[in-house]
């Protein structure tokens, strides 16, 4: 194994790709100069695609694929092939096992957003939201998105970068960690173990192919659990709503009309929104990092300086 490559922990623990799908992405991290794992490959991979996107496979299955990659100490990062549904039923699994000594990163948005505050949670893990391996061999995501995720995993980005545009508060300086992703994920967490913990965070909040109507349902509960339990983010940030999945395509003025109600609900917080609709669900995704210290300056711009030592294959011993 070339020590001088990172080695990609291959994650399958929601929706299942096919076999032939997972080779093509093994192929596709080889020629981005990676070294590869799958444990478990044989018991979540399916022979053919489903005709729907639930998670096929036996959760136990699912975690101990998961659980070989997290224990393997010559590696650092966990890649999740697809997102899709069912990531949550390894939950159980995770609570049962022990702290793991060492930290990694994980790769993964949508639905693995139940994984994703779990290990940010629990385990104090990084988390970065960019395109899984199953959208990158289908195209799902543009050139431009799956380059930047290649370098930024290879040390060649230093910082990432964006510009909002204030929808409610006061511009003032706010320096925290983010937390959050799928707004419908997260919901599907509240009452639980697992709810985010989103005090005196910066709240990111996005989704895909939720209508006007929907969306503003979930808003506004994320509104009374703000308000009325007083525990509040720092800021929030929001990020594309726009794009469609299989199930419709969300109608822009009614998406608008959701955001703007958000607002007129939230007290005494600062609302954000990014302006070129690439973070979270988007074909020109861009990838934000959970779990670091950020900042929102006062001209409307969001700062993620990344260490050198960030994604190399050193790992951090607690």
């Amino acid at each position: 194994m070339d020590k001088n490559k990172n080695i990609i922990e291959i994650a399958s623990i929601a929706t299942p790709c096919t076999f032939e799908e997972n080779d093509l992405i093994k192929k596709i991290l080889i020629k981005n100069n990676f070294e590869i794992n799958f444990f478990n490959e044989n018991n979540v991979s399916i022979k053919e695609s489903q005709n729907h996107h639930f998670a096929s496979i036996d959760a136990h299955q699912r975690f101990l694929n998961f659980q070989k990659a997290v224990e393997n100490i010559d590696s650092k990062i966990i890649w999740c092939n697809r997102g899709g549904y069912g990531s949550a039923d390894i939950l159980p699994y995770l609570y049962k096992m022990p702290k793991p000594q060492n930290k990694k990163i994980l790769i993964g948005f949508s639905d693995i957003v139940s994984i994703a505050t779990f290990v940010q949670q629990n385990w104090g893990w990084k988390v970065v939201c960019a395109p899984m391996l199953s959208q990158i061999l289908k195209n799902k995501v543009s050139i431009q998105s799956q380059q930047i995720i290649f370098d930024l995993i290879h040390g060649k980005i230093h910082e990432l970068n964006y510009d909002l545009k204030l929808l409610k508060g006061v511009p003032s300086l706010v320096e925290s960690e983010i937390v959050g992703g799928c707004v419908s994920v997260l919901a599907g967490n509240y009452a639980t173990k697992n709810q985010i913990n989103w005090r005196n965070k910066i709240l990111f909040l996005e989704d895909e192919g939720e209508d006007g109507e929907r969306l503003e349902r979930y808003f506004t509960q994320i509104a009374f659990m703000i308000n009325e339990k007083k525990s509040q983010p720092q800021a929030i940030l929001l990020g594309n709503f726009l794009e469609g999945n299989d199930f419709g395509n969300p109608q822009s003025q009614k998406i608008s009309l959701a955001i703007q109600k958000f607002c007129d609900k939230i007290n005494n917080i600062t609302i954000w929104q990014e302006t070129s609709n690439s973070l979270g669900h988007s074909f020109n995704q861009k990838p934000l990092i959970l779990g670091i210290k950020s900042k929102i300056l006062t001209n409307g711009k969001i700062s993620q300086k990344i260490n050198l030592s960030f994604f190399s294959k050193k790992l951090k011993i607690k």
